[in-house]
């Protein structure tokens, strides 16, 4: 016997028939699968947005301490001071930097601090426009003196499209590398280069621009606009449920 079509747009199914409870249950648990996921992707980005805010909180709220007292395991970022001297003759280019719409390289400077350990300063962006131009060999402060900066992880470009060739210490210096490979780069440097680069402070005599290190790729209020955004939407979702629920449930009484 076929049901009856009422005024609300649901089929009225009449006592006696035999009703597919399994069909019945799909669309709620579907609703329930999609407003779980959306509370889900909300709660994660909140936790993201949280992280990004400590990131920042800890680049620019925390006291710099001297880089000698520092050990492994490091808590980063980390403002830090050092005294020491750059290694002019052995500079690392990190490729594909981009500034002001042109094409440019960072510029990594070995450092020997006083305690021994060697650590990569990035000093900045340097332009190398073309390919055919040779690599830039930016000027190193010769004297001895302090730096200041922040101890990071080393600078990420992306993702990574197969293996990092070898770095050929034959060949002059500076050395250009497509991405940050300790292990390459330990191998023209020294097994002591540490894994972590000084991101310099921009009003060091020795940084190359002057630009303000960029924290974050984006800040926490990106995060916390997306997980608006799925909480939205599951409450949407849960609304739409409950009105065709409630709907179905009348067309049964009646």
């Amino acid at each position: 016997m076929s049901g009856r079509n009422d005024n609300t747009g649901f089929v009225t199914i009449p006592p006696g028939t035999v009703v597919n409870k399994a069909g019945l249950l799909v669309p709620h648990l579907a609703a329930i699968v999609v407003i779980a996921g959306c509370i889900g992707l909300m709660h994660w980005q909140f936790e993201r947005a949280e992280y990004k805010q400590q990131w920042i909180d800890r680049w620019t709220q925390r006291d710099p301490v001297r880089l000698e007292s520092l050990r492994p395991p490091y808590d980063l970022p980390q403002p830090v001071m050092a005294t020491g001297h750059f290694d002019a003759s052995r500079q690392i280019l990190l490729d594909n930097q981009i500034r002001d719409r042109r094409m440019g390289v960072f510029v990594l400077t070995p450092w020997r601090a006083t305690d021994g350990r060697l650590f990569l300063v990035n000093r900045g962006w340097a332009s190398w426009p073309t390919r055919s131009e040779p690599l830039p060999k930016p000027a190193v402060p010769t004297a001895s003196g302090p730096v200041y900066g922040v101890l990071n992880s080393p600078p990420d470009v992306g993702a990574r499209l197969g293996r990092a060739a070898a770095i050929d210490d034959r060949a002059g210096w500076p050395k250009l590398v497509t991405y940050f490979d300790i292990d390459r780069i330990r191998a023209v440097l020294g097994q002591e280069l540490q894994p972590l680069v000084i991101q310099l402070d921009p009003d060091h005599p020795a940084h190359l621009t002057g630009d303000r290190w960029k924290i974050v790729t984006f800040g926490p209020e990106r995060h916390q606009g997306y997980a608006w955004t799925w909480a939205s939407i599951a409450i949407v979702v849960a609304l739409i449920w409950l009105t065709l629920t409630v709907r179905l449930l009348r067309s049964r009484k009646s």
